[in-house]
C-alpha cells in the first residue's frame, strides 16, 4: 500500500510547524527528540532545514529499548552529516543518563553570557525549544528536565496540541510543541517503522502489515530464533511468507476466530504490543 494515499498528515501538523518557524527566531536551541529504535526514521528532516543556525542536540531517546552498542554508530552519523552539535543517549521514561544534558545547556549558556557581558548587558535569557514526532516523550523528557510534572505527557500520538513555555531556572527557558510529522515519506520503510513503534495510530495503516514487517526485519536482522521462542514456531516456519507466519503465530497461539479460523488481525497487534514493551527484542529498526 502506498503511503501517499494515506490522509496521515493533518491540519494540526501544518499548524505545528508555523508554530516552529514562528517561534525559531527567539530560540537559542534545538532539542530534537527522536526515538531510539528508529534513529532515522522517527527525525523529521524539516527541523534540519529551518533550524542550521541553531544550536542542536539529538535525543536519542528510549535508549533503554535498545542495546548500547547499537547506538554507537548513529551517534557518529548525525554528527558527521552536520545534523546536530551533539547527540544523547537517554531515557526520559526511566530517567537514565539524564544528568549529560545539563552540562551542554550551560555551557551554551555561558557562552551567550559572555558575549552578552561584552556588549555591556547582564540580562541574559537561553530559549531552549523541544522538538519531534507524536509519542515521542517530548513532555516527559521537560518534566525530567525541571523535576516535575509541567509538561502534558500522554501516550496517545499528537497529545501535546499547543505550544507551552516553561521556566527551568533564572534565564533558562523551555518550549514544548506539538509532535509534528512531515507531509510525505521518502521511504515506504519509514511508515512502517513509525506504525511499528507506535508513532502514528494504529488505525492508519493495515495492521496485519506493520506486523508482518516487524517480522521480516526480525528474520532479515537474524533473529528468527526469538519470534520461535516467543510464538511457538518451527525452524521450517522460518522460509514461509510473512503472511503464512503471522497466520501460524495466530494459530499455534490459540488467537482464533470462531471455526478456528485464524485471528490475523489480534495477532498483529500482540506482536507489536511484544516488540512495544520489550518482549521481543531490543533491536533499532534503521538501518545506517
Amino acid at each position: 500500500m502506498s503511503m501517499t494515499k494515506i490522509n496521515w498528515y493533518p491540519g494540526h501538523m501544518k499548524k505545528a510547524k508555523d508554530l516552529i518557524e514562528e517561534n525559531l527566531p527567539i530560540i537559542d536551541i534545538i532539542l530534537e527528540v527522536v526515538d531510539a529504535r528508529i534513529p532515522l526514521s522517527s527525525k523529521n528532516p524539516d527541523i534540519s532545514k529551518i533550524a542550521k543556525n541553531k544550536k542542536r542536540i539529538i535525543i536519542l531517546n528510549k535508549s533503554d529499548l535498545v542495546e548500547k552498542k547499537q547506538l554507537l554508530p548513529w551517534k557518529a552519523y548525525f554528527k558527521e552529516n552536520n545534523m546536530a552539535d551533539e547527540v544523547l543517549e537517554l531515557s526520559a521514561e526511566t530517567g537514565f543518563n539524564m544528568s549529560a544534558l545539563n552540562p551542554f545547556i550551560d555551557k551554551i549558556y555561558c557562552e551567550k553570557k559572555e558575549k552578552y557581558l561584552k556588549r555591556g548587558l547582564k540580562t541574559v535569557n537561553i530559549r531552549i525549544m523541544v522538538v519531534g514526532i507524536p509519542n515521542v516523550g517530548k513532555s516527559r523528557l521537560i518534566n525530567r528536565i525541571i523535576g516535575r510534572n509541567s509538561a502534558a505527557v500522554g501516550n496517545i500520538p499528537g497529545f501535546t496540541k499547543g505550544k507551552q513555555w516553561i521556566k527551568i531556572k533564572d534565564g533558562i527557558e523551555i518550549l514544548d510543541m506539538p509532535g509534528i510529522l512531515w507531509p510525505k515519506f521518502q521511504k515506504e520503510e519509514v511508515g512502517y517503522n513509525l506504525a511499528i513503534t507506535g508513532a502514528i495510530k494504529d488505525e492508519i495503516l493495515p495492521i496485519e502489515d506493520v506486523a508482518c514487517m516487524l517480522i521480516k526485519k526480525l528474520i532479515d536482522f537474524q533473529m528468527w530464533d526469538v519470534l520461535e521462542k516467543k510464538y511457538k514456531l518451527t525452524s521450517e516456519d522460518k522460509d514461509k511468507l510473512t503472511g503464512e507466519i503471522l497466520e501460524k503465530i495466530a494459530f499455534t497461539n490459540n488467537i482464533l476466530k470462531k471455526g478456528g479460523v485464524p485471528h490475523t488481525e489480534q495477532a498483529a497487534r500482540n506482536i507489536l504490543r511484544d516488540y512495544r514493551n520489550l518482549k521481543l527484542a531490543k533491536v533499532i529498526l534503521d538501518i545506517i
